[in-house]
């Protein structure tokens, strides 16, 4: 897939996930993905999906907060389009992956990760998009390219984790850039 192709296509499923119809829509394609055979797939990906929410879930009760289910137009471009661009780079097989090689043709929850483009990795291989603790690379935000103090301390660095169905997207934000409130 060459860059403009990539960017196009980004651009335009950008543009469908913010439609107010994205459910009707969502609703037929599942239709005719079953009509067409392929309901074993939507099954599989419904199963990575419910897997990854309770995993959050899991995640959000240790560390005390409560996860937010926001519509994509309430997340900014470089959040929404970091993870298309990471989705559909890894979908056309153009990523790479952890050693298992999840591929999107076998539904199963990986991630991603703003900090480590390119590389798309299982539950199993999460690690590989960890930075070493406090370096200028953990401290810098994702969306400004600010190096901070640290950690969510003043002017430290926030996490943000967003789910589209199996496919986690993190990122780390400066004070500034920290688009949710508390």
């Amino acid at each position: 897939m060459t860059s403009p192709m990539l960017g196009r296509t980004v651009l335009a499923i950008d543009e469908l996930i913010q439609r107010p119809d994205i459910a009707e829509i969502v609703a037929e394609l599942h239709d005719l993905m079953t009509k067409q055979g392929l309901g074993w797939l939507q099954d599989q990906h419904a199963a990575a999906a419910a897997q990854v929410h309770d995993r959050m879930d899991v995640v959000n009760e240790l560390i005390g907060k409560e996860m937010r289910h926001l519509p994509a137009s309430d997340h900014p471009d470089w959040i929404r389009l970091g993870l298309l661009t990471a989705f559909i780079t890894w979908a056309a097989g153009k990523s790479g992956t952890c050693r298992h090689n999840p591929s999107a043709t076998r539904p199963q929850p990986v991630a991603a990760a703003a900090w480590k483009p390119g590389l798309v990795v299982c539950n199993a291989c999460v690690r590989m998009l960890t930075l070493p603790r406090n370096s200028p690379k953990d401290r810098t935000c994702d969306a400004c390219g600010t190096i901070t103090a640290g950690k969510a301390e003043g002017n430290g660095i926030w996490s943000v984790t967003v789910a589209h169905g199996a496919f986690i997207y993190m990122a780390g934000v400066c004070r500034d850039c920290k688009y949710w409130t508390e």
